[in-house]
């Protein structure tokens, strides 16, 4: 991300190109579940209780519910209902998380695929890193 310091304090500090590479690696990721027939979910961001892991801190709202830490909870219920495959692609909030590679709020991709087993789901981890085009190293 290219952010310019020199800018007036009220105009974004993110770049048009920036937001143009993002909105097609949203677009690409979308593009691939439709092709395998993955539905797009979207589940609530707020709840009346904290993330069940000890290890993520909630973020707990004026009115004493918490933004969501992830989807997981929310799309296992799908799944329990009989949605089938599903992903989505859902802002998520964590406290004390800051960092150079954190923030207290980010984007999170989240997929399950019924009758995967692991193999299958590296796989497709695998077709969809290969897809977007990013550069990784498997790990041995």
């Amino acid at each position: 991300m290219s952010i310019n310091l020199t800018k007036p304090i009220w105009q974004p500090l993110i770049d048009l190109d920036t937001l143009r590479a993002r909105a097609k690696l949203l677009a690409d990721i979308r593009h691939f579940f439709a092709q395998r027939g993955v539905l797009e979910v979207e589940t609530p961001i707020l709840s009346k209780h904290a993330t069940v892991d000890p290890n993520i801190e909630a973020t707990e709202t004026t009115d004493k519910r918490y933004l969501h830490t992830s989807p997981e909870f929310a799309m296992k219920r799908l799944l329990c209902a009989g949605s089938g495959d599903i992903y989505q692609i859902a802002k998520v909030f964590r406290q004390e998380e800051q960092g150079r590679w954190h923030n207290s709020e980010f984007t999170l991709l989240e997929w399950y695929r019924t009758g995967f087993d692991e193999i299958d789901l590296i796989n497709e981890i695998s077709e969809l890193l290969n897809v977007l085009n990013i550069k990784y190293s498997r790990v041995q």
